[in-house]
């Protein structure tokens, strides 16, 4: 197999460490044979029972009270006595980017009412839809492109077995790479967050956003520990930052926005990239969307953020690792 070449907007050190960082995640992502069985079983399974299986996972797990933040990256920055310039436009804060993982049917039933949100607040987000699993509004589609927001593909069928082996991730790649082609769409996310990015280059994508800093609760924990995009062989990587709605709002059942607040912090203090991954299936409630809608208001105060779609900051990185 060949090594993926890898870039980073930050100079050595830090770029050397960062690389070590996302090859070893690269390296140890895999699924467990717990997880490879589950996911056979998945697909008869109740949404109810699911998220009771993800609460008594999350439960039995014993992590500290910070567990989404990037130790690793942390200590790192301390023993370089390092303090992060801004590489964002107009030395801004951070990166603020929104993307929505749409798992079923009634998750696109709630597209128009989390978009409604966003665009009161000023904001406009991707919606990463399942090609083969659900019908698809063309309308819907092209309603929301009209009012500025993006259209990514988020795997095959979202049954969880799409890195199960290398033959079924071939058979399915060039039905993935049709529908990017039928969405017009120049971004990936794959479900549950599964990830090879050596098979993955095979995606005709300018991006792929499968990855996060760091995150222990899924099936394949860890992580490529950077708070800001890079570039992973022939695409930009996009890693999330603030942990999943599902994670936090389901998983841990929580009833604020302490955590996303928290996180936000660190990130500004690196001046890194808030990249958030939220679900319209899990927002489905009206406290579920003041939560959101209260957060991104928290956004607007918490100092200069440049705003992007995920396309856009994909390619400004892209043209800055260029020059």
């Amino acid at each position: 197999m060949t090594t993926l070449d890898l870039h980073f907007l930050h100079d050595d050190p830090l770029a050397d460490w960062l690389d070590g960082a996302v090859r070893a995640d690269i390296d140890s992502a895999t699924l467990s044979k717990v997880f490879r069985a589950f996911y056979r079983v998945r697909p008869i399974l109740p949404i109810f029972v699911r998220q009771m299986l993800q609460r008594l996972r999350s439960g039995n797990q014993t992590l500290p009270d910070d567990w989404f933040l990037p130790h690793a990256l942390v200590n790192q920055l301390e023993s370089l006595d390092a303090v992060m310039p801004s590489v964002w436009p107009d030395n801004a804060d951070f990166a603020f980017v929104l993307t929505h993982d749409v798992e079923t049917a009634e998750g696109i039933k709630l597209i128009p009412k989390i978009a409604a949100i966003e665009e009161e607040l000023g904001f406009r987000s991707s919606w990463n839809l399942v090609p083969y699993k659900y019908k698809i509004d063309a309308g819907l589609v092209e309603d929301l492109r009209a009012r500025g927001h993006e259209i990514g593909i988020h795997g095959y069928n979202h049954d969880g077995r799409l890195f199960c082996s290398r033959a079924i991730f071939e058979r399915r790649l060039k039905f993935i790479n049709q529908a990017i082609r039928d969405y017009d769409a120049v971004g990936f996310r794959t479900p549950m967050v599964h990830r090879n990015l050596h098979w993955m280059q095979g995606l005709d994508v300018q991006y792929d956003a499968s990855c996060f800093d760091t995150d222990p609760l899924q099936a394949m924990p860890g992580g490529v520990q950077s708070l800001w995009p890079f570039r992973c062989g022939k695409f930009i990587e996009l890693p999330y930052t603030l942990p999943q709605d599902h994670t936090v709002l389901i998983g841990l059942g929580e009833t604020t926005d302490r955590i996303w607040r928290e996180k936000l912090d660190l990130i500004k203090q690196q001046k890194g990239m808030a990249l958030m991954l939220t679900h319209p299936d899990y927002l489905e409630t009206p406290a579920k969307q003041r939560l959101y809608r209260g957060f991104l208001e928290h956004v607007h105060e918490s100092g200069r953020n440049a705003f992007f779609l995920p396309r856009e900051i994909s390619q400004w990185t892209q043209e800055r690792l260029s020059n």
